[in-house]
């Protein structure tokens, strides 16, 4: 009786397992490959630190533009515009710990953000539920926020790729040299 209840705790998985297997899914599942296509000049952590400031970019537009076209105040924005802010202060943060991530290392970024891309994604489906029954005026602002998130997630996304290893080149003198942040020795170690 003790042996079954012990398979039955193997085979249950809890929700936050679950989370996690879908996280896990869409990281090496869909962006991975994604990431690992991209040309040798664009790197994964420029593309989605690029798609971050998009919807930066593009959250603040869905900010000022109901102050432009509907004359709202600042005072009734105060919580987008608060929102704004953080998102700012985020990217500034995520722009910092850019240099952690590292060819050929593991990218301590993907288990650190695990929580935050979970969150979005949640955010992401509930912004879409949200802009499907805007009315007219307002359908612009909302999908320009839907737009947003959805740039905000990709870019979380690609940033938590692993980085490709080094691009490993042969020389005609001493064998292999790995291009690398050696700089002035052209890959080489013993220069």
């Amino acid at each position: 009786m003790q042996l079954s209840g012990e398979v039955d705790k193997v085979c249950v998985m809890t929700l936050p397992e679950r989370i996690a297997q879908v996280d896990d899914w869409l990281l090496d599942r869909l962006f991975q490959p994604l990431a690992d296509r991209l040309p040798a000049r664009l790197t994964a952590l420029h593309l989605g630190l690029s798609c971050q400031l998009g919807a930066l970019m593009l959250d603040g537009l869905s900010l000022v533009l109901p102050m432009l076209l509907f004359g709202a105040s600042l005072g009734n924005m105060i919580d987008s515009a608060l929102i704004w802010c953080v998102s700012l202060a985020f990217f500034l943060g995520m722009r910092r710990s850019a240099p952690m991530v590292r060819p050929g290392m593991l990218n301590p970024l993907r288990p650190l953000l695990r929580a935050m891309r979970l969150l979005s994604l949640a955010f992401l489906a509930y912004q879409l539920f949200r802009g499907l029954g805007a009315p007219g005026f307002v359908w612009l602002v909302t999908q320009l926020t839907t737009i947003s998130q959805l740039l905000f997630t990709v870019g979380l996304y690609l940033v938590a790729c692993q980085p490709r290893p080094p691009f490993q080149r042969m020389s005609s003198r001493s064998g292999p040299v790995i291009e690398g942040v050696w700089g002035t020795a052209g890959g080489r170690l013993n220069s």
